[in-house]
């Protein structure tokens, strides 16, 4: 990945990086009074409303939530932007089946001949809700299916030869350390596993985590969240997509819950983890039972996608669409013990709602607009697995042919003067020249992923657009500092392990008005470079992700 990206950034001053080439179509001085129009104060006035205590934490579904969508349908229109054609309004409603655990009522034990071993509900395993039964209970056997992963391009199968109808899954997060990146990305997904696991009409999963996993997010990080509501849109047919009612027998365990299960069935997890990190496959019975309930309160609700346009300048090519799409839920309010429960999400994600609010104004500012129409997104329901862009991709307002590419701000970090940017997913496709050619004119560096390992590509809502066959992008602030009094890996790797996802990501953190103008000035050219451009982007040939969702 380094060589690769070192030999992009020297090509910078031969390529169609240059100014005349991607320039060729754009008014100079239109394009820097636009640019002139993003300001860092309007961008931290966003993020201050939004990121208020009176919002609730912005949790899809709720009253906070829809606050903050009467904000984004004012901003719109004092923008601009118009509804999707063929509408009168800017939302797009979505009902969703939501679906949240009773603590009290979870229970797990493990169960061999006249032996039995119960687990500890919070110290040795959770739960989520239920998207089948409201009320549920089994006892199936354990089959052991190493990271429950199929990937042909690497033959490898972890359920070759067995037959798993009505047993418990036991199976690692993540996916062998040997895959490439990409596809170590695309075959961590929990929710891809779940199809695997549901196709061969498996009774339920029980994940362990991998010590990449336990040592990237610890236990405690996941307490607060249970008992909190789990979404997933309701499809024409009336049930939740990739609800998997049928995995009944599900359970996330900890550390010592893992042990327990190992230790029960004579098996040596150390050794498991060992032999699948050194790429050794193979699954296995496991010789013991699990018995698993859980009781769910469910209910159907409605929460909204806000959508605006910017109608295209070239008659021939306003058709086509380029979208910035940026989350407006956070994790709403809850317990946290310290007396201040509202999880107020500033950078998480009312930071990138800011930033495409800025980046629309640039562009409602031009007096002749880019060549294709630009879509602004606001989705609702990405904490709950990127479930209001799934829905916008699996329901667009426009052609999904017609979509050309997703520019996604999710989580920018600007607490000091931001000089770099990383582009998830930009080395997948023709994208890559739009960001580097952006970042390149403002005098800042385009990085390489710092952290492959965390699959963060899939992580965000690009994803959604990604398995539409969009080529897309995770543009994210990166972490040097154009002031060497502030140490931005430092300042980074702060936030994410303490305030990201908790309460404290609120509006005393660190902000700088300096990195949110040049972030958002490169996030405004990447999207104009790629609507004005002569060529549709294009996945690089033979990519992964390109050949694997749209071939």
């Amino acid at each position: 990945m380094k060589t690769k990206f070192l030999a992009m950034i020297l090509a910078v001053s031969f390529c169609a990086c240059s100014s005349e080439e991607t320039d060729v179509h754009i008014d100079q001085q239109a394009k820097q009074s636009a640019l002139n129009t993003i300001l860092g104060g309007d961008i931290r006035a966003h993020i201050e409303i939004l990121a208020d205590d009176n919002m609730q934490g912005r949790e899809a579904g709720t009253e906070g939530y829809q606050r903050a969508v009467n904000y984004m349908i004012d901003q719109y229109k004092a923008i601009g932007l118009k509804p999707i054609s063929g509408s009168n309004t800017y939302l797009q409603p979505i009902k969703f089946f939501e679906t949240r655990l009773i603590p009290e009522s979870a229970e797990m034990s493990l169960e061999k001949n006249d032996q039995s071993l119960k687990l500890v509900f919070r110290d040795d395993f959770i739960q989520s809700g239920s998207f089948g039964d409201a009320e549920e209970h089994i006892n199936a056997p354990l089959i052991f299916v190493g990271y429950g992963i199929v990937a042909p391009e690497y033959s490898h199968d972890d359920y070759e030869n067995l037959d798993v109808k009505g047993k418990i899954l036991v199976m690692l997060s993540g996916a062998p350390p040997s895959f490439g990146t990409d596809q170590r990305a695309f075959y961590s997904s929990r929710s891809g596993k779940a199809v695997v696991a549901a196709s061969r009409e498996a009774a339920g999963i029980i994940r362990v985590r991998t010590p990449i996993d336990q040592k990237r997010f610890n236990w405690e990080r996941y307490l607060p969240g249970i008992g909190s509501p789990g979404m997933r849109w309701i499809q024409k047919d009336g049930q939740p997509f990739e609800g998997h009612p049928e995995l009944i027998g599900s359970a996330l365990l900890s550390e010592s819950g893992a042990k327990k299960l190992f230790d029960f069935s004579n098996i040596n997890l150390e050794e498991i983890f060992l032999t699948r990190e050194q790429g050794i496959t193979g699954s296995f019975d496991m010789n013991i039972n699990a018995k698993l309930a859980r009781r769910s309160l469910q209910r159907e609700i409605s929460s909204s996608n806000v959508i605006g346009l910017f109608t295209g300048s070239d008659p021939d090519l306003r058709d086509e669409y380029v979208i910035y799409t940026a989350h407006l839920d956070h994790i709403g309010v809850r317990p946290t013990g310290s007396g201040d429960d509202i999880h107020n999400g500033a950078y998480d994600n009312a930071a990138g709602i800011g930033i495409i609010l800025d980046i629309a104004q640039a562009v409602g500012s031009m007096p002749i607009k880019p060549r294709r129409s630009i879509i602004f997104a606001a989705v609702t329901a990405e904490e709950k697995g990127l479930q209001g862009s799934s829905y916008f991709a699996k329901n667009p307002p426009v052609a999904v042919n017609n979509i050309l590419a997703n520019v996604n701000i999710d989580m920018p970090y600007l607490g000091f003067p931001v000089n770099d940017v990383v582009a998830f997913g930009a080395e997948h496709s023709s994208l890559y020249d739009a960001v580097l050619a952006a970042t390149a004119e403002l005098g800042m560096e385009l990085t390489p992923d710092p952290l492959p390992h965390e699959v963060r590509f899939v992580r965000s809502d690009q994803f959604s657009f990604v398995k539409a066959g969009i080529p897309a992008i995770g543009f994210k602030a990166g972490s040097q500092s154009l002031d060497d009094n502030y140490d931005g890996d430092h300042m980074l790797d702060d936030f994410l392990k303490n305030h990201y996802h908790k309460a404290s990501d609120d509006l005393s953190l660190s902000f700088s008005h300096e990195g949110a103008e040049r972030f958002a000035r490169a996030g405004f050219l990447t999207g104009l470079y790629i609507a004005n451009d002569e060529q549709r982007p294009q996945w690089n040939e033979n990519d992964f992700f390109g050949e694997k969702f749209a071939p």
